[in-house]
């Protein structure tokens, strides 16, 4: 009965999801209510009311910082559109890579975890959904397409999560970072061969799928090497820019057997159309990278307009992090791609009515998973689930990272709650440490992809919002699949 209670606001939202057919907004409100309930009802998970605010006022800190990513992306993508950069961008892409299968799996191996890795945070679906939008595939195939772009998300962010991860258990990062790939790479196929069937390029099988190998073992084998010699920072960075300079030249040089409507000739441009249509991204990525890889830039915005609440340990710097950077793309958009006035006033309006639900959508999600995590709920799953289990529990190690990660979409969120407790079990039942936390670490970050802020997120930004719970079982089926093979693969690396 405990563990069913403890389980409860879980159960409760994703069923009204995924079953009723709430809203996120909705979904996220019950869990929520549900988890204060529990808290103030329940003695085994009792919080005293001013502990139960500070419970809810974190998770609405956190929230923060999903809401500046989602206000940034949105407005960059509404500029974008009405600036036509989208369809420029899609046409050059297009151009670039000829053949629809070789440019499907660049966007989704390459350029998506390219950005991914660079910036974190889901930017990887900012930059990608509005892309596949454009390239002609219907507003929901576009947002779960980018979703499964979020396939290496152990090394986002510049792996914040993984070297949080490190910190905790007492692992190398090099070390969750390689055994995270030999972890994670059922799941990057998965990914790939299911952006391959949703985007209908499939045939010929056999050809299809030699191609998907390649892509797919360039990307492994970097993250792989990279992740040993250079550092799981960079990993990522590198493994996307590999897949996407293999997207440019094999696609370019394939026979492209059929057309689609993006390779179709297109009304000749504006000379420098394309130069304005690049520019907004440009600013996007090169402040990331600057204020990532820089040294003196990272300390400058890092330490430039911090919001603080010290009391209870958030500080949001608001120079440093994505969202300044996608309202600033934003902003120069308005410029480079000449936007009226009254075009701004209308845009930000819809702009920001979308962000306003997707927000509140978030702010149910990530509330309920701190009210739950300060009342103990989470911490009896495990507790009761690793006393049921004994020597057994190696099985659902997988799957307690991946109910973390889908809980906080966040790898460093999911390592904060379980990463100790995975490794302290693991200690007691004799199981090396190493592959127990690269264990926690891939599942984590993987799960992510199905977690309410990435699916409200790809929603936001593809304009299917309303449609988050047909998303979310497209996405949860995806993360299942991708974490059953990693209970073997563990036994294995135990022997």
């Amino acid at each position: 009965m405990t563990l069913l209670l403890a389980a409860s606001p879980v159960l409760l939202s994703a069923g009204a999801l995924l079953f009723a057919r709430q809203s996120a907004t909705r979904a996220g409100l019950l869990g929520l209510l549900t988890a204060i309930v529990l808290a103030l009802a329940l003695a085994q998970f009792r919080l005293m009311p001013a502990a139960l605010l500070d419970a809810v006022l974190r998770g609405a800190l956190t929230t923060l910082v999903v809401a500046y990513v989602l206000l940034g992306g949105v407005l960059l993508y509404q500029v974008m559109r009405a600036g036509g950069a989208l369809e420029t961008l899609s046409a050059a892409v297009a151009r670039a890579i000829p053949d629809p299968a070789h440019r499907l799996f660049t966007l989704v191996l390459g350029v998506s975890v390219f950005f991914e890795s660079a910036t974190g945070f889901g930017i990887g679906i900012v930059v990608c959904a509005p892309l596949f939008l454009a390239l002609g595939f219907t507003p929901l195939r576009a947002a779960f397409l980018a979703l499964l772009g979020q396939c290496a998300v152990p090394w986002g962010a510049l792996a914040i999560g993984t070297i949080l991860g490190s910190q905790l258990s007492g692992v190398p990062a090099s070390v969750l970072g390689t055994l995270g790939v030999l972890l994670s790479w059922p799941f990057i196929l998965l990914c790939g061969a299911l952006a391959m069937v949703v985007a209908g390029q499939w045939r010929p099988l056999p050809k299809r799928a030699l191609q998907l190998l390649a892509y797919a073992a360039l990307l492994c084998a970097v993250l792989w090497l990279a992740s040993l010699w250079v550092g799981v920072e960079l990993a990522g960075i590198l493994a996307g820019l590999a897949v996407t300079l293999l997207g440019l030249l094999s696609g370019r040089r394939a026979p492209v057997a059929r057309r689609d409507s993006a390779t179709q000739p297109e009304e000749r441009r504006p000379q420098g159309a394309l130069a304005r249509a690049l520019l907004p991204v440009s600013v996007l990525l090169l402040g990331l990278l600057l204020t990532r890889l820089w040294p003196a830039l990272r300390e400058l915005s890092s330490g430039l307009l911090v919001f603080e609440v010290e009391r209870l340990g958030f500080a949001l710097p608001l120079l440093h992090h994505p969202g300044f950077w996608m309202l600033l793309g934003a902003i120069t958009g308005v410029f480079a791609l000449s936007l009226s006035g009254s075009e701004v006033v209308r845009l930000s309006g819809q702009a920001l009515r979308q962000w306003a639900v997707a927000t509140l959508a978030v702010a149910g999600f990530l509330c309920m998973a701190q009210v739950m995590f300060d009342a103990g709920m989470i911490a009896a799953l495990a507790e009761r689930i690793a006393a049921a289990l004994g020597a057994n529990m190696l099985l659902l190690m997988p799957f307690i990272g991946a109910l973390g990660g889908f809980l906080t979409a966040s790898n460093a969120g999911a390592n904060a709650m379980f990463m100790q407790f995975q490794v302290t079990s693991a200690q007691a039942l004799a199981f090396p440490s190493d592959a127990v936390a690269a264990a926690q670490n891939a599942a984590a970050a993987n799960a992510t992809l199905a977690s309410p802020g990435r699916v409200v997120l790809a929603a936001t930004v593809t304009q299917c919002t309303g449609q988050e719970g047909r998303l979310l079982r497209w996405a949860l089926p995806v993360v299942l699949a991708g974490t059953l093979p990693m209970p073997l693969i563990l036994m294995w690396l135990i022997g």
